[in-house]
């Protein structure tokens, strides 16, 4: 028996460093999962003809390319006939959600290839604390907290008490 916990441990480990390596960030726990939804779910209800919202989306910019938790496009039409692997397109937001094996400073690193590519902003989530960091290219940081986030360059406002339910 133990010698199947082992192997099932081993397994699951180059699982992980194979997911890890290739999307540069952690597997993703279970509240980060909830969060990447809900905030998906609340930009598709309330901005959809506005933008698209794309959920862990290979992006080439910056280099080396990176995959976002979530990021915000303006809206194109679907084509349906070609797809992408790796997108070229650098989108408006960026959003990040800590996982917990990440830190902030990870994250905030991140942040500066991103501004560097042309994002406008940059949405760190903090589960643990149920917080929102908006971060901007020119080093302002907005915080929110069980409130309406309001991002200024986009004009994306979302309810975090729907998010953080």
């Amino acid at each position: 028996m133990e010698a199947v916990a082992v192997a099932e441990q081993a397994v699951e480990e180059v699982v992980r460093s194979q997911y890890e390596l290739e999307r540069g960030k952690p597997v993703p726990s279970k509240n980060h999962s909830r969060l990447q939804q809900r905030i998906g779910v609340e930009l598709a209800i309330h901005y959809g003809d506005q933008y698209d919202t794309y959920s862990e989306l290979s992006l080439e910019a910056p280099n080396p390319s990176m995959v976002p938790d979530l990021c915000l496009f303006p809206v194109e039409p679907s084509n349906w006939r070609e797809d992408e692997v790796r997108v070229s397109a650098v989108p408006l937001t960026v959003i990040e959600i800590v996982s917990p094996s990440q830190t902030d400073t990870e994250l905030t690193e991140k942040s500066k290839a991103y501004f560097a590519a042309g994002v406008k902003s940059y949405w760190l989530v903090q589960p643990v604390l149920r917080t929102v960091f908006v971060l901007l290219p020119n080093g302002d940081e907005l915080v929110f907290h069980n409130d309406m986030l309001t991002d200024p360059t986009n004009g994306v406002s979302i309810d975090l008490k729907k998010v953080f339910r």
